[in-house]
């Protein structure tokens, strides 16, 4: 399973997304549109011209922001088990992606979902 952790500049927004592993290839990782049946890599893109405006979408749109549409950062979770320090909210809010306290990556960011 690979885990995105998505953040809004904008809205400070986070979001929290898991992959399945697709072959046990992470670079694939990524998920198959129940509408179009196309593959729908992870992570997310937008090319502007004249005035900003969108003018091609590809990738997840789980990597948009919910609250003003525009594109999140995104950044594969990195995990790292530290028993001594408790998960709490801290790790369940997190916007970052990085993890280093007891649940190993379990919580981190979940609470965006």
């Amino acid at each position: 399973m690979l885990t995105m952790i998505y953040n809004c500049k904008r809205c400070k927004v986070g979001r929290r997304v898991e992959y399945p592993e697709s072959g046990g290839n992470f670079s694939r990782a990524g998920r198959i549109d129940a509408a179009t049946g196309k593959w729908i890599g992870a992570g997310a893109w937008i090319t502007a011209i004249g005035g900003g405006k969108p003018t091609e979408y590809g990738g997840d749109p789980l990597g948009l922001c919910p609250q003003c549409g525009h594109l999140m950062r995104g950044g594969e979770l990195k995990a790292h088990l530290v028993e001594d320090h408790k998960c709490d909210a801290r790790c369940t809010g997190a916007r970052g992606h990085n993890c280093d306290c007891s649940c190993g990556g379990k919580n981190h960011g979940c609470d965006w979902n």
